[in-house]
């Protein structure tokens, strides 16, 4: 049996003594958006990666046009490996730092 990497959550202690809860999760969306404002034609965008959470503060956080844009993930692999990967860029986007 192998480990499930579609969720998990982790515990740690930032350099300047905050708890923290993180959580990683798998995921795989589709979205779907307007080729142009008039018509009915529609593209999808298939989103897959790992959306991670910070006491409960989602990561990435990519700003578009209209404020955050939650569509974003981190794309490591779905591994334990790219799931460390994706963590270590969240806390650096957090600027946050664990002993």
């Amino acid at each position: 049996m192998g480990i499930n990497y579609s969720s998990r959550t982790l515990r740690a202690i930032a350099n300047n003594g905050l708890p923290l809860k993180i959580t990683a999760q798998w995921t795989e969306n589709d979205y779907w958006e307007r080729r142009h404002p008039d018509l009915d034609e529609m593209d999808c965008v298939a989103v897959r990666g790992w959306l991670i959470r910070i006491n409960g503060k989602k990561y990435p956080r990519q700003l578009g046009e209209d404020g955050i844009d939650w569509t974003y993930r981190f794309t490591a692999p779905r591994t334990e490996e790219g799931m460390q990967t994706a963590i270590k860029n969240a806390l650096q986007e957090a600027r946050l730092t664990v002993w």
